[in-house]
């Protein structure tokens, strides 16, 4: 069945037939008539083919390293409803932090015709640049890094843990360490990088043996939290606080050192980055820094639309600061 069908069983014309699916004006006889056809025949309008005469899909691509980050799947929830009361749906695709396999993700999603796409970014070098700009769709990047040419929103990380050093030196804090996932990684250097750049800048130690790294990028965050937690309690001598590059490190960490009956914060504060929810049901409650999340959606959004409906490319770099969450931890 087409719309003209419709229209002729109907008794109205094509264009106001489309129109109703269109959500344009039809007038309320014209539309009692169309809906008692479509409730009759059950009728709906082929995607594709609406796709073939106005090229839109209506679908974003949306590209995020892992599905493991409770951070991520928060944002990939942020999103959907972001894009749906714009009228998109998203298509999500992972890259596992793959370069190669960012490159052809990103290939799979223009060839199915996206209108749009978006890219978590936590890998990147010229190779990303050049196929990101050579994309025949809007872009717009996000991460704790962004690209120049590309839209990008970035959540500072820098401020993140600078607040988090700035807060524990505070509360008499100079031995401190951190626990992370693979130092190498892009994401992983950058936060290491803000943390003792922040300790030097106040002239604290930067112990090598305290910055603790897991590099099995098979291990899930939790995981290498309990793993290093292990590594911390048989050191010869404890830092007086750790970093967590994650809230699920954290988490994981604070099970082990519960279970050994190390204190915290007595003995051991620790602190996470992400403030995902359950941070806030622990015993001790979790000290974290709120990315800002829904903020960060909002900024994607708007940069992606904008494009979309001007049709043109816009590249704007847009900072996202985050917020320091004290609770029991530290």
């Amino acid at each position: 069945m087409t719309l003209n069908e419709v229209g002729k069983m109907a008794g109205v014309s094509r264009m106001t037939v489309s129109r109703y699916f269109n959500g344009g004006y039809v007038g309320e006889e014209s539309r009692a008539k169309i809906e008692k056809i479509v409730q009759e025949t059950g009728f709906r309008p082929s995607a594709q083919a609406k796709a073939l005469k106005t090229r839109k899909t209506e679908t974003i691509g949306v590209m995020i390293s892992s599905l493991d980050s409770a951070l991520l799947v928060n944002v990939i929830n942020l999103l959907h409803a972001s894009m749906e009361a714009a009228g998109y749906q998203i298509l999500i695709m992972r890259y596992l932090q793959s370069k190669q396999l960012l490159i052809q993700q990103i290939r799979n999603l223009i060839a199915k015709g996206v209108d749009g796409l978006i890219v978590s970014l936590v890998v990147a070098d010229d190779e990303i640049k050049k196929e990101l700009e050579l994309c025949p769709v809007p872009v717009v990047c996000f991460g704790p890094m962004g690209l120049e040419g590309i839209s990008s929103v970035i959540h500072d990380d820098n401020s993140g843990l600078a607040l988090i050093v700035d807060e524990l030196v505070k509360r008499g804090h100079k031995e401190i360490g951190c626990l992370g996932p693979d130092f190498d990684s892009q994401m992983s250097s950058v936060r290491i990088s803000a943390i003792q750049c922040e300790m030097k800048r106040k002239g604290l130690p930067v112990r090598k043996d305290w910055f603790l790294q897991c590099r099995d990028d098979t291990a899930t965050h939790y995981e290498i939290g309990r793993r290093l937690a292990a590594e911390v309690i048989s050191l010869p001598s404890m830092p007086t606080a750790m970093i967590a590059l994650s809230d699920q490190i954290a988490i994981g960490a604070l099970a082990v050192l519960a279970k050994a009956g190390v204190k915290v914060p007595v003995q051991l504060a620790i602190t996470g980055y992400g403030n995902i929810d359950v941070g806030s049901f622990l015993n001790p409650a979790l000290t974290t820094v709120d990315m800002n999340l829904q903020e960060i959606v909002d900024k994607i959004t708007f940069l992606l639309l904008e494009q979309i409906n001007k049709n043109q490319k816009i590249v704007e770099k847009i900072h996202v600061k985050p917020l320091l969450i004290v609770r029991e931890s530290i």
